[in-house]
């Protein structure tokens, strides 16, 4: 199936990301649209060892903890109803750096796809990475005592419908994981497969959700001197 979204770049850090995202946020409480501010956490010395984390607990880096305090200075002058991540640290540990005063709700159903007997292994290992690139997406193996594809995007559609169903609109933050936000793109956009498995969001990089009472989901890019190559 082709892309069913248009991928919108946004350069709103370049001129001041506090202004532009404040006005998004007070038509967001005109029109009745749930905005959700989608980050990764910080990097962690696994990713960049470039080992399978999966539900194995590992917390921020020194860079990790850097970035979580950009993505706090992006998101200047936005309020939030809520913020939200999974349980485990490393996403909890970048949500508190970012959320001020805003009261932290950690879902377990947030955390990333366990992947079994592949946790802790270098994606780049040449007897067991190739394996793993080839059964992560076939969703039904759950990977030797992990979680398939199916199970693991249940379970993220029941955090995504717990938190719509207590914001219908107004602005949320969501930390999640790579294959946590990954998940809910597709539900949220509908995705194919192949299309999911194209989303490569990095640690320091943020979406923008606008889910409308009616009329199709929109989704944004923040786009930082960083990440310029993507206009």
């Amino acid at each position: 199936m082709a892309m069913t979204i248009a991928l919108v770049l946004l350069a709103i850090a370049l001129a001041g990301p506090s202004t532009t995202l404040r006005a998004g946020q007070t038509r967001a409480s005109a029109t009745g649209t749930l905005r959700i501010y989608l980050a990764r956490h910080g990097q962690t010395d696994w990713n960049v060892e470039q080992r399978m984390q999966g539900g194995t607990d590992i917390p921020l880096n020194a860079t990790g903890r850097k970035q979580a305090a950009a993505l706090k200075d992006h998101l200047k002058g936005v309020r939030f109803d809520a913020v939200y991540s999974s349980t485990l640290s490393r996403s909890r540990e970048t949500a508190e750096i970012v959320r001020g005063k805003v009261a932290l709700t950690s879902l377990p159903a947030l955390g990333e796809r366990r992947f079994g007997k592949f946790e802790g292994l270098l994606s780049t290992a040449p007897d067991t990475g190739p394996e793993f690139e080839r059964r992560r997406w076939d969703p039904q193996d759950a990977l030797d005592g992990g979680e398939s594809w199916i199970a693991f995007g249940d379970r993220v559609r029941s955090a995504i419908q717990t938190i719509r169903s207590k914001h219908p609109s107004g602005s949320v933050l969501v930390v999640g994981h790579g294959g946590t936000n990954q998940a809910i793109l597709q539900i949220l956009f509908g995705l194919s497969l192949d299309d999911t498995r194209a989303i490569t969001q990095a640690n320091d990089e943020l979406y923008l959700i606008e889910l409308d009472a009616a009329g199709a989901p929109r989704l944004w890019k923040l786009v930082t001197a960083a990440n310029l190559k993507d206009l």
